[in-house]
């Protein structure tokens, strides 16, 4: 198996017109030059083909010149027996050496053999007056694909496309078509390159240039010269393969294959791939073969040229039918590449929003850009760059939820992965004890909840308030009534909490649920047991019943009071009732049972608005600072 050598071993074997066309010129096409004889013996061959019969140039009127190579003129000509126009390629005056020739001589025998769509047809081969070849090719209307491969406005303009790159990859499709078909026939064009590529002005696609041609295959007439026997540095040094600058190395269909590479880099960074000032960096280059594509060139395109550009022709892919199919499912998945690029515009985007924390941007961003993700993939399921923008954009956001304390938002996100990522793992810990905490505040917030059962305990302050507002009008204004003795208020008061015991009992039951509604149902009876001691202190004292009776409006003032100084201040007009009632009680203590009933009426009204007032509270929509706050 041959290696190749180095760039400084090859430099030695160049000439010095190599030499000056690697730096000076590397777009210029490097020819075979063959020796006189065999020169010759082509020229005499062609001239026995003709036979004496008439020549080509008897035939056609020559026109102006349309376009010149490095050894052919191209002329437009009038092909006078059929009237129709044609082109004429001949030597050039200033090249009429053998080798030019042989050059033009064994292009119209390849190109004659080669009948296909992107291979301009030979319409005759004979001879000029000068007796040189003069070839009959059909006539082309066009402009070469190197003068419009980075125009996009000429080509929109001509061809009326917008996508410059899908136009250009078209182009280079329809190049390989033509290549396919020379390599069926075992030759390989060897000087693939935009200047090489004519587009008509129909669309139509022609491969030119096929001089320096050669065939993997013996060819028994001797036209054809054979890739074994050559033994020169033969191509276009900026798109030039490994093998064609070391002649150590065996040629192949591969050697186009990494031709159209080349083309293909060009396409994608907009120069060819070995550009350089001095022979010695152009052949490092070729035989480094590692173009440099720009960063935000396509994936996979840059993946299809950096195989087709493989230094070791092994690795590249096998015949350009095979890099052909890979460019035209690239263009298949153009789609899911444009959807993909956009929602990494908006990834960026993202990124910024999260690194500002900006919770309203970071939604609408993640929105967009996992939309645009999911686009792609449902275009082309194997898009990589699309599911690592996706998978990426979605840790991103999860790692910021979960910063914010939102495991369980960040569990939804990650559930979405596949595979799902490590990160899941923490998240569900992290959303499971959060959930735990979730579960104990609601708990908490139920058992203080006043809007539960409000409308039964309303009630039941209403007629507790009631009750107690009338018993003391009552004794106020019934001559006559128990109660007026130390004996009969005693008794009245321990009946009162003997009877407070199950009516509190039966409302722990049908209220009871919440914290709020059991310690409240512990007060009634709880302030007729410490109203009860101190009706027997003051008996036990020998203080006079008028004075025990008029400390208890003082008593639930003072109560009151501390409920509404702990925590709830709406409750302070029955403290401030009962502050009242209390000295007017010490002032008219004949008048103690109507001041007492006002206190409890105020208690019984405050305590109802109270209840009513928190239900309304509770079944108020939060708006975005309430809801923050909880």
């Amino acid at each position: 198996m041959a290696h190749p050598r180095s760039a400084d071993a090859l430099l030695e074997t160049l000439d010095a017109e190599t030499r000056d066309t690697l730096a000076g010129a590397p777009r210029a096409t490097l020819r075979p030059r063959v020796g006189h004889d065999t020169a010759r013996r082509a020229l005499d061959m062609l001239n026995h083909l003709a036979g004496g019969s008439p020549t080509a140039s008897n035939q056609l009127r020559a026109g102006d010149e349309i376009g010149r190579g490095g050894m052919g003129v191209i002329r437009a000509a009038e092909q006078v027996a059929l009237g129709r126009t044609v082109a004429i390629k001949t030597v050039r005056p200033d090249h009429r050496d053998p080798d030019a020739a042989l050059d033009l001589l064994r292009e119209a025998w390849i190109t004659g053999s080669l009948e296909h769509p992107n291979i301009v047809p030979v319409h005759h081969l004979g001879v000029d007056d000068r007796g040189l070849p003069l070839i009959v090719l059909k006539r082309i209307e066009g402009v070469a694909w190197a003068d419009l491969i980075g125009d996009a406005a000429a080509v929109e303009d001509r061809f009326g496309a917008r996508d410059l790159l899908a136009w250009n990859l078209g182009i280079l499709l329809r190049v390989l078509d033509a290549v396919r078909f020379a390599h069926s026939r075992g030759i390989i064009h060897r000087d693939l390159k935009p200047a090489n590529v004519m587009v008509g002005d129909f669309g139509e696609v022609y491969l030119l240039d096929w001089g320096i041609a050669v065939s993997l295959r013996a060819d028994p007439t001797g036209r054809l010269p054979l890739a074994s026997e050559s033994r020169q540095i033969v191509g276009t040094p900026c798109y030039m393969a490994p093998e064609m600058a070391d002649i150590t190395l065996p040629l192949s269909e591969r050697t186009d294959v990494y031709l159209a590479g080349a083309i293909l880099c060009e396409l994608l960074s907009g120069k060819p791939p070995h550009l350089a000032t001095t022979p010695i960096a152009a052949l490092a280059s070729i035989a480094l073969s590692d173009p440099a594509l720009p960063a935000d060139a396509p994936v996979e395109l840059a993946a299809i040229c950096r195989r087709a550009m493989h230094k070791d022709a092994a690795h590249r892919y096998a015949s350009v039918d095979e890099m052909r199919l890979a460019l035209q499912r690239y263009l298949e998945h153009r789609g899911s590449a444009n959807l993909a690029l956009g929602a990494h515009a908006r990834l960026a985007a993202l990124r910024v929003a999260l690194d500002e924390g900006n919770d309203d941007e970071v939604h609408r961003l993640f929105g967009a850009c996992r939309f645009g993700f999911h686009e792609a993939l449902a275009v082309w399921s194997e898009n990589a760059d699309a599911r690592d923008g996706l998978t990426g954009a979605t840790l991103a956001v999860a790692q910021y939820e979960l910063a914010r304390d939102r495991p369980a938002a960040a569990v939804a996100l990650l559930r979405e992965l596949d595979p799902p990522p490590p990160l899941l793992a923490k998240a569900r810990e992290a959303a499971t004890k959060q959930a735990a905490r979730d579960a104990e505040l609601a708990k908490l917030q139920k058992e203080r909840d006043l809007s539960v059962n409000a409308d039964q305990r309303s009630l039941l302050v209403a007629v507790i308030g009631l009750v107690f507002t009338v018993i003391p009008l009552l004794m106020a204004y019934v001559p006559g009534l128990p109660l007026q003795t130390y004996a009969q208020f005693a008794g009245g008061t321990y009946l009162a909490l003997a009877a407070s015991a199950p009516l509190a009992a039966f409302a722990y039951r049908r209220f009871g649920t919440t914290e709020i509604d059991r310690r409240l149902l512990l007060v009634m009876p709880f302030m007729f047991f410490i109203q009860a001691m101190w009706t027997t202190c003051g008996w036990m004292a020998g203080i006079p019943l008028p004075w025990v009776q008029i400390a208890f409006p003082l008593f639930w003032s003072g109560m009151v009071g501390v409920i509404a100084i702990l925590g709830e201040p709406r409750i302070a007009p029955a403290s401030l009732g009962y502050l009242i009632a209390g000295v007017f009680a010490a002032r008219f203590i004949e008048h103690r049972y109507l001041a007492l009933a006002f206190g409890n009426a105020v208690l019984g009204l405050n305590a109802v608005a109270w209840y009513r007032l928190k239900c309304r509270e509770a079944h108020r929509p939060q708006s975005s600072s309430d809801a923050a706050r909880s």
